[in-house]
């Protein structure tokens, strides 16, 4: 008998040190996972939601809609008008001075992650590497140059978790253009390499040196510069 009860606790024991053993490495390993699988899924949800913003901007800039709301989850992470970008615009070696020079931009941070609608583009960066989501319109098409530029202004913030309150309004819009002339781009950036790429890709040609991204190209410019008001609450 004594030796059975022995026995009897000894299966107990080594039953609990399994499960204990299990348990372990369910944390060690499954719970990384699930965060991972956690932080892909709200990354997903807002750059949807970065997309859609862009897209509104683009339709009030039209004045179709001139002033709308919209709702962005800032799942965890902060959501802003930021000045950060810096942007030059020269035709034949002049600068234009009704181009802003701050911009603006919606900006969403979690961590050192980073999301932006910057000038008409969508663009996401994370520990040093930048890309892009979705294009700007600045092109060069068949000798024609066509820029487009969102000149965001604003204020307000929003953090946390739960639904932020975004209100796009327009202002109003200016158009110039130039007949065969010569067409420099300075911006300088938190996304320099995923803005020398699509540069490169959309005709221009194009330097960089650390957050700043030369592009020219010589054609008939066309300059828009849309004036939209943000309100964050």
């Amino acid at each position: 008998m004594g030796s059975r009860a022995v026995s009897e606790v000894f299966g107990n024991l080594l039953i609990l040190i399994i499960i204990a053993i299990t348990i372990s490495v369910m944390l060690s390993y499954g719970y990384p996972v699930i965060m991972s699988g956690q932080e892909k899924v709200k990354m997903r949800n807002v750059i949807s939601s970065m997309v859609f913003a862009k897209e509104k901007i683009e339709v009030v800039s039209s004045d179709v809609e001139p002033c709308t709301t919209l709702k962005f989850p800032p799942s965890g992470g902060a959501l802003s008008v930021s000045k950060s970008c810096t942007l030059y615009v020269y035709v034949n070696g002049k600068e234009l001075s009704y181009v802003p020079e701050k911009p603006g931009e919606l900006l969403y941070t979690s961590g050192n992650r980073k999301v932006a609608v910057e000038l008409g583009g969508v663009w996401e960066s994370e520990g040093g590497r930048s890309w892009m989501v979705y294009p700007p319109l600045i092109e060069v098409a068949g000798g024609n140059i066509v820029v487009t530029i969102p000149a965001i202004s604003g204020i307000g913030s929003a953090g946390g978790y739960g639904i932020a309150n975004v209100l796009l309004s327009y202002n109003s819009t200016e158009i110039h253009d130039y007949a065969d002339s010569y067409l420099k781009l300075v911006i300088q950036t938190e996304f320099p390499q995923a803005w020398e790429n699509y540069l490169k890709d959309s005709g221009f040609a194009v330097t960089a040196s650390g957050d700043t991204v030369t592009a020219t190209a010589s054609g008939n410019v066309t300059l828009v510069v849309h004036w939209i008001n943000v309100s964050i609450y």
